[in-house]
């Protein structure tokens, strides 16, 4: 890959907030561009209905896919009616005739001193020349395997 462009093209939470379950979809990632130009995206919607929600809970998973340590603050912003959240990020990574569609998800569990991961998983497929391959699990974490 020369210059791979990797674009957000889907983002689901699940008791984050007050967000019970919603997918927001990044419809400029279905037809990922070949120039570098950038897109813009807005995020609309009246009071409560989850903008700042999408907003924070992208902060958190970049905090989580750089290795940062889990604020203890997060546990906070799951529902107050349930003991676990639910991250789940897919992407487009392209670069000339190649695709790669990623998914990290990442399930968070409160604890006595915050939150921790109880599960996280990889998953990738390949679009090359007309032709997907399967979407594979390459990595799957559970915190309760040995």
């Amino acid at each position: 890959m020369n210059h791979p462009i990797v674009r957000l093209a889907s983002l689901t939470l699940e008791n984050i907030k007050n967000v019970k379950k919603g997918t927001i979809y990044l419809p400029a990632s279905s037809n990922v561009p070949s120039s570098f130009s950038a897109g813009i995206l807005g995020i609309y919607g009246q009071n409560g209905s989850g903008k700042t929600a999408v907003v924070d809970a992208l902060y958190f998973l970049q905090q989580i896919m750089i290795g940062a340590e889990l604020d203890p603050k997060l546990a906070d912003y799951i529902d107050s009616e349930t003991n676990h959240a639910e991250i789940a990020a897919e992407f487009i990574i392209s670069d000339a005739d190649i695709f790669y569609e990623v998914g990290y998800h990442v399930l968070l569990v409160k604890t006595d001193s915050g939150v921790c991961i109880n599960r996280e998983y990889l998953n990738c497929a390949i679009t090359q020349n007309g032709s997907r391959s399967n979407k594979n699990i390459f990595m799957d974490y559970q915190r309760s395997d040995s």
